[in-house]
Formats: structure tokens, sequence, C-alpha cells
């Protein structure tokens, strides 16, 4: 099985994750991940893996993170029609708790549009915001992170979220 990680990383925490996420993947499947920084990524590879992982953090008030805005065109015409795709998200809950996780909401919408297939929802229990159009029946529509408030949490979130993900696309 192989994992595609596409993400868009300003400040590196949103690319961080991504090398925490594809060591703990291959623990389990080992050789299986590559990552691609959309800022120079044709996401029409997106095709060539059996799991999109897309990682996009939340900027400003509910705004996807600069490289993501302009790849967003491109995106919107990639057919991912019964593709497995996850998504992550790296916020600030307590500086924009009325929006916290938004790219999730707003690349989320996108990918289920285009027919991919959503995995790896995760519990909003163990967060305090107020917002998120990143949230669906209590859940995100993915990992959510907060660096700048739980950093000390993210270890412990990107292995929980890999071993849940990692059963629910059978690999």
């Amino acid at each position: 099985m192989k994992f595609g990680i596409f993400m868009g990383s300003t400040t590196g925490n949103t690319e961080t994750a991504a090398e925490a996420m594809k060591a703990e993947i291959e623990k389990k499947v080992p050789n299986s991940v590559t990552i691609h920084n959309v800022r120079t990524a044709d996401l029409n590879a997106m095709r060539d893996y059996d799991v999109v992982v897309i990682g996009c953090p939340t900027w400003n008030v509910g705004e996807l993170q600069e490289d993501w805005i302009e790849q967003l065109p491109g995106f919107k015409n990639i057919d991912l029609s019964g593709k497995k795709v996850a998504m992550y998200g790296v916020g600030d809950a307590k500086g924009y708790a009325k929006n916290f996780q938004d790219s999730l909401g707003i690349l989320g919408e996108v990918v289920l549009d285009k027919g991919g297939d959503v995995h790896g929802f995760w519990p909003v229990d163990d967060y305090n915001f107020e917002m998120s159009e990143g949230v669906v029946d209590q859940h995100f529509l993915g990992l959510a992170l907060d660096d700048d408030n739980e950093s000390h949490k993210t270890r412990d979130r990107i292995n929980a979220w890999i071993q849940q993900l990692l059963v629910e696309v059978g690999a």
C-alpha cells in the first residue's frame, strides 16, 4: 500500500507532523510513504497513491495556508472518486477559537465534492475551541493538532490517529 502525504507548511509545524506520520506509518508498512510539499507538487500525483493524506494549517481568520490557496484551483479539478483520503490540520485553538481547523472543512468540502472516501475522523472531546468549519457530528474531518497551545499532545495524537487510519484503510 502506498501513502502520499501532500502538505503545505509555512512555519514548519505541518511538515514536522508529516514526517512524524511517515515514521509511524512505516513502522507497519515500510517504505510506503512519500511526502509532497504542495508549493512545488504536481497534485495529479495523488492518483498514484492508495491513500492520500492532506495536511494544511489554518491561517489568519479561517484561511488556507498560502501554498494551498495557490493550488486550490487545480485541486478542484482532480478526480478523487473512490480514493482513500485522510486529512490533518494544524491550528491555534486559543488565538483563533472561532475558526480552529477551518482548513479541514475547506479542503474536506473539495475532497467530498470530487468523490474522495474520507477516513480518519477525529473526536473534538479533547479540544477547547468555539467553532470550526472542520467539524461534522462532533468529529473533526481529520486529525487536529495545536502546537501553539498543546504541543505536548501532538506526538500521542499523531500516533493514535495513524493507528486508527491504518485500520480504517486496511493497511
